[in-house]
């Protein structure tokens, strides 16, 4: 079981990476926004790569906000640390590698295994 001031810790890290991420998607907003048309085609081509990384990268962040505000709202109703398959409690080394963690190491792998299958 980990204990409240692990919570708080975790909470506040937490709040902390949100607060970067979104820092860094307001940033995006701007650069892509202010991106002007360049004249040759290896050039129109290099800013769409760079453009589909951004946007990739941009899936990425807002799947990652969602996936903290998701932990931040368990750690808000008493939730936080209890797998959601299995209602067992997450172990303490799990939260701390990755605090937005819904299943215990056991439920993840299960359900990765499963989902592979079917890929």
């Amino acid at each position: 079981m980990i204990s409240d001031q692990q919570i708080e810790t975790i909470r506040q890290q937490l709040s902390q990476q949100l607060s970067e991420i979104q820092q860094r998607l307001e940033q995006d907003d701007h650069l892509i926004k202010d991106k002007s048309e360049l004249g040759d085609d290896v050039d129109r081509a290099n800013q769409e790569e760079s453009q589909q990384l951004q946007l990739n990268r941009r899936q990425h962040d807002l799947a990652h906000v969602k996936s903290i505000k998701d932990a931040l709202r368990r750690i808000e109703d008493k939730d936080y640390g209890f797998c959601e398959a299995c209602g067992e409690d997450i172990s303490a080394a799990r939260l701390n590698a990755r605090p937005e963690s819904r299943y215990c190491i056991d439920c993840q792998d299960y359900r990765e295994r499963k989902n592979s299958q079917y890929a």
